[in-house]
C-alpha cells in the first residue's frame, strides 16, 4: 500500500498533467493560428512539461513501491532520476528554442520580414501566465510539505513555463504594436524562454545527478547528526560517518564506541537510543545502521571522532569532544 506521502505527490503531479494537456493544445493552435514562434516555443515548453508530468507520474508510482528482496533501500532513487530526467529534459528543449529562435533572427538580420504575431498568441500568452504561476505555487507548496526533491523540480518547471510566458507577452506584444522593425522581438522573446529553461533546469540537473552518484549529507547536517549521536547517554565517541540521499530519505551509517564492560543487551539499547535520535531529524523512514564498538581502554578522556571527511595524506577529518 502506497504511503500518504506518495499519493499525495502522485495527485499534485495527475494534477499538473491535465492541466499541460489543456494549456499545451491551445498555445499550439495559437502559435500557429497567430504566425507567433515565440509563442510555438512557449508551447514546446508546455509540451515538455506534459512529458515530464507523465515521467514524474511513473517515477512516484516506483518510488512507493515498499522495500523488497531487490531493493533493501527500498525505490526512493526511482524519485531523484525523475528529477534528473525533467532536468535534462528541460535542457534539451531550450537548446532546441535556442536554435529555432536564433534561426528566425538570423533571418531578419539578413534583411527579410517575418509575419506579424496575431492577438491570439497574445492572449494564449496572458492565460499561460496566470495558470502556470497558479501550478508553481501550489505545486511548490505541496513539494515543501512532502520534502520531494522532484516535486520541486516540477513546480520550478512551471515557473519556468510562467516566466517564459512573460517573455512570450512582451515580445509578442512589441511585434504586434511597435510595427514591422519590431517583429524580430517575438523571435528574440523566444530565445529568451530558452535562457529562463537553461537558468532553472541546470541546478536541478546537477543535484539529482549528485544525489545519484551518493553524494554524501552537506557537512553542516553530518555535524548534526554527530550532535546528536554523541549526545546520547552511553555513547563515549563515534566515527566512520557515512551518508547519502535515497529520494526524500537519508542514509546513515555510523560506528559509536560504548564501554567496553557493557553486556550486549545494554550496548544494544545504545544503538536503538541513537539510531532514534537521527530519525528524530530526518524522519522515521531514514535508514540508520548503528555498529557498535567497545571502547579501547588506552584511549584518552578527550577523544577524537573520525567522520570520515575532509581528510588528507595524513589522516581523515574529525570532530572532538570531551568525555566526562
Amino acid at each position: 500500500m502506497r504511503s500518504e506521502r506518495i499519493e499525495r505527490a502522485l495527485f499534485v503531479s495527475w494534477v499538473g498533467l491535465w492541466i499541460n494537456v489543456v494549456l499545451t493544445t491551445f498555445k499550439f493552435i495559437a502559435g500557429f493560428a497567430g504566425n507567433s514562434a515565440a509563442m510555438v516555443a512557449d508551447a514546446v515548453h508546455s509540451l515538455s512539461d506534459f512529458a515530464t508530468d507523465i515521467v514524474a507520474v511513473i517515477g512516484f508510482r516506483i518510488t512507493g513501491r515498499p522495500v523488497d528482496r531487490s531493493h533493501d533501500y527500498g525505490h526512493g532513487k526511482f524519485e531523484t532520476l525523475t528529477t534528473v530526467i525533467v532536468g535534462v529534459s528541460l535542457l534539451v528543449v531550450a537548446a532546441g528554442i535556442f536554435y529555432s529562435g536564433g534561426k528566425r533572427v538570423l533571418l531578419v538580420l539578413q534583411g527579410e520580414t517575418i509575419p506579424r504575431p496575431g492577438m491570439i498568441a497574445l492572449i494564449a500568452a496572458i492565460v499561460s501566465i496566470v495558470v502556470k504561476e497558479w501550478l508553481y505555487l501550489y505545486t511548490k507548496k505541496e513539494a515543501i510539505s512532502l520534502s520531494s526533491d522532484a516535486l520541486m523540480a516540477k513546480a520550478w518547471d512551471h515557473r519556468s513555463d510562467a516566466l517564459s510566458s512573460v517573455g512570450t507577452l512582451l515580445g509578442i506584444g512589441g511585434a504586434i504594436f511597435l510595427g514591422p522593425s519590431a517583429r524580430i522581438l517575438d523571435p528574440i522573446a523566444a530565445m529568451a524562454v530558452g535562457a529562463a529553461i537553461v537558468k532553472v533546469a541546470l541546478p536541478i540537473t546537477i543535484q539529482g545527478v549528485s544525489e545519484l552518484l551518493e553524494e554524501s549529507l552537506d557537512p553542516e547536517q553530518e555535524q548534526e547528526i554527530m550532535e546528536a549521536i554523541l549526545n546520547v547517554s552511553g555513547v563515549e565517541g563515534a566515527h566512520h560517518l557515512r551518508t547519502r540521499r535515497i529520494g526524500a530519505n537519508v542514509a546513515v551509517e555510523v560506528h559509536i564506541l560504548v564501554n567496553r564492560d557493557l553486556r550486549i543487551s545494554d550496548a544494544h539499547d545504545i544503538s536503538t537510543v541513537a539510531e532514534d535520535a537521527v530519525r528524530v531529524i530526518h524522519g522515521e523512514e531514514s535508514f540508520i545502521s548503528v555498529h557498535v564498538e567497545p571502547r579501547a581502554e588506552n584511549i584518552p578522556d578527550r577523544i577524537l571522532f573520525d567522520d570520515g571527511h575532509n581528510g588528507s595524506e595524513d589522516g581523515p577529518g574529525h570532530h572532538e569532544r570531551v568525555i566526562d
